[in-house]
Parts: structure tokens; sequence; C-alpha cells
């Protein structure tokens, strides 16, 4: 074995064994949930369609393109729950993925009438990535819910090298704080708005904030949303100007019912 072959293996495996605990610890939390379903039955919850532009935290992933999504929870008793995501993306117009391919794991909890927490582990995950940099990430994320309507969210990941179309110019620690609110006109129609702050200066050197506001409207078992999205204007001095800036986006779903 050469030199050159023996340096590859040691950078292949520095790149996927982060990724492998994060899975593994994903797969724990999961048959622990299913381990306490002796009390009673998950419930599955699904969608699938499409979106006009697949765009996250201000970024969009298809260069303003549509894209096909899909996902998937299970709820386990006591508030565990797991989950995944999965869309078509195209983040570069040369060498570029073709999927996203998102797993979570958490627990809920109900405080009081009032005030809920949610704590959570995500791995994002591109498959098969020809890009030079891992844009791979695991994150954890802790919500703070008021009355169901108003939500904080603190965000942090220790391994981002990469995000978006664009590579780091260094590895570094990421965060992200978010601010929603969620307002109900009535069954069929509700209004939901964030704005959010994404830590990026130890990779980009510098902090983006983003914005969305969406009308959702419920025509069970479909779901309809208008959102328009955006990022502050710095970004495009790091990412391709086919991804940042103001845009609309439409997605239609059907979301599949809740089965015990």
């Amino acid at each position: 074995m050469t030199r050159q072959t023996r340096d590859g293996l040691r950078k292949a495996l520095r790149e996927t064994l982060p990724v492998t605990r994060t899975i593994g610890t994903l797969m724990l939390v999961c048959l622990a949930g299913c381990a306490v379903t002796e009390a009673g039955t998950p419930v599955f919850n699904g969608s699938v369609g499409g979106t006009s532009d697949f765009v996250f935290r201000g970024l969009s992933l298809t260069r303003g393109a549509a894209a096909a999504q899909a996902s998937f929870d299970f709820e386990f008793p006591r508030e565990y729950y797991v989950g995944g995501f999965v869309a078509g993306v195209d983040p570069n117009p040369g060498p570029s993925p073709a999927v996203e391919f998102d797993v979570w794991a958490g627990r809920y909890w109900r405080i009081d009438d009032n005030v809920s927490l949610d704590l959570r582990l995500s791995q994002y995950t591109y498959p098969d990535d020809p890009r030079r940099v891992s844009y791979n990430r695991s994150e954890v994320t802790g919500t703070l819910g008021f009355r169901d309507r108003w939500f904080i969210a603190a965000i942090y990941s220790p391994n981002t090298k990469a995000v978006g179309t664009s590579p780091g110019y260094e590895e570094g620690d990421a965060w992200a704080v978010e601010v929603s609110r969620r307002h109900a006109f009535n069954q069929r129609f509700s209004l939901a708005a964030g704005l959010g702050l994404y830590g990026l200066r130890d990779i980009y050197h510098d902090n983006f904030a983003y914005w969305n506001v969406t009308l959702i409207a419920n025509l069970a078992p479909f779901e309809l949303q208008f959102a328009w999205l955006g990022i502050d204007s710095s970004a495009e001095d790091h990412f391709r100007a086919d991804s940042t800036g103001n845009r609309v986006a439409i997605t239609a779903l059907w979301r599949f019912p809740s089965t015990r």
C-alpha cells in the first residue's frame, strides 16, 4: 500500500467516523424509544411532495429550481421521537450532490399548559457528494415553546465545514438562534413567521440573518405553503448569487394520516 493510499484512507476515516458516531447515537435513541412502546404504540406521520425552491436558513440548495421532498416521523410514548427527511438538491452548477438526507432523534416535554421544551440531535448528509469539502454535519437543537405559538430555538454544530453553495474557509463551530411565531386564523389557514441568525464566523468569517413568512393552507390530507424567504445581503460575499437574496417558494405536500 502506497503512502498516498494510506493518507487517503486516513482522510476518509476521519470524515466518516463523526457521521457514523452520530447515526449510531440516533439508532440508540430510537431503540430506547422502541423499548417504552410496551406502554403504548408509536404514532407514524409522513409526507411527500415538492417545492418550487428548496431554501434552508435563507440559502437556496437548488439555486431557485424545484425539488421533490419527503419526510417521516415516529412518535413514541413518553414523548420520544425519531424522523427523517430527503430532498433533491443541486447547490452547484458543476459537481454537485443530487440528494440531501437528514435523520434526527429527540424528546419533547410539556412543562405546563403554556411552556414546552424540545431537544433534538440531527445529522445532515449528502450521499455521494463529489465536492472536495464535506458538507455533512451534526447539530443539537433546543427549542422552547410558549402557548404553542411562540418558539425560540438554539442550534449548535461542532463539525461544520461548509454549508449551501460555498466551501468554508476554515472548519469550526457553527450556531444559530431562531425566533418564530405561528397564528391560526381557523382550521384551514395559518400564518408562520421566523427570524434567525446563523453564526458562521468560524467557517466563513461572517454571520447571516435570515427570515421567512409563510401562509399555510390545510386542505387535509393536502397542505399548501406560500413562503417569502430571505437572507441579508452580506451572504452574497460568500455564496452564489443564485442561492441568496429574497425569494418566493410554493410547497405542496400530501400528509399521511397518523396511525396507531
